[in-house]
């Protein structure tokens, strides 16, 4: 009787500890920042053109009289050479679903391997998607080789190099280095992404019919590129600045003697 006692008792523990255990997990869980105000931002940026391009895939893969009605709207020579479209098209869907989740907290610290994975994924898609967008140039374009193509090209090279930095610094386990090459990375791609919303603000502030809204327009059509990756870069490494100014300023707080 006391044995068997003795066992419920060992029984009542065990359940005890372990529920224990859970609630610490997931209070810890709980605990850890998801930033996810980040990580939609990025979802919705990489979207604009991304989302696009899956159903311009979709429709190069399907052929030109699969949806006679919706093949009409995209350019009819992807039908003619679809692999640049395709190569571009493809990498452009695989970074929108893997780059966002590379800023989650969350993620990062829970699932590691996923995170690294989901990180090649990015890299991969990343380079393939900023030179397949010279390849598509040269092949829709291949008379057009003037400041809009050099301005491209200059983009896919930081997009690559950035890229590569962020990757040789993570094989280094120098983590602090990775997040910021991994945050310049991502400013320097969405480079094509500013220019639309720099288009909708001048037409609300400017009358593009007017000779200097038609001025506005031209250059930003030429010089569109550059502009997004000054001012996307401008604006990472502001923010970046502010935080390390205030990581410093409560490190120093905290180190402030009391009393």
């Amino acid at each position: 009787m006391n044995t068997h006692t003795s066992n419920n008792k060992q029984q009542d523990l065990q359940l005890l500890d372990s529920k224990n255990h859970a609630d610490s997990t997931s209070s810890t869980y709980n605990k850890i920042p998801s930033n996810w105000k980040v990580v939609s931002l990025l979802f919705f940026l990489i979207g604009l053109p991304a989302i696009p391009a899956i159903f311009i895939v979709a429709l190069v893969l399907l052929g030109p009289d699969a949806i006679a009605d919706a093949s009409s709207l995209i350019n009819a020579r992807y039908f003619e050479l679809p692999a640049a479209i395709l190569v571009h098209g493809v990498s452009g869907i695989v970074f929108f679903f893997s780059l966002p989740t590379q800023f989650s907290t969350r993620l990062r610290i829970t699932q590691p391997k996923m995170h690294r994975v989901m990180g090649r994924l990015a890299v991969v898609s990343a380079c393939l998607m900023a030179m397949s967008g010279v390849w598509m140039h040269l092949v829709f374009s291949p008379t057009d080789i003037g400041t809009r193509f050099i301005l491209l090209v200059l983009v896919a090279i930081a997009i690559c190099i950035s890229f590569s930095t962020a990757i040789v610094f993570a094989m280094k386990k120098n983590i602090a280095a990775h997040k910021v090459w991994m945050t310049r990375a991502v400013a320097v791609t969405l480079a094509v992404v500013t220019p639309l919303f720099l288009e909708v603000i001048l037409s609300l502030f400017i009358d593009v019919a007017s000779p200097m809204g038609e001025l506005a327009m031209s250059v930003l059509h030429d010089y569109d590129r550059l502009i997004g990756l000054v001012l996307n870069v401008l604006v990472v490494e502001a923010c970046m600045s502010k935080k390390q100014v205030n990581a410093r300023f409560k490190a120093k707080a905290l180190c402030r003697p009391r009393g």
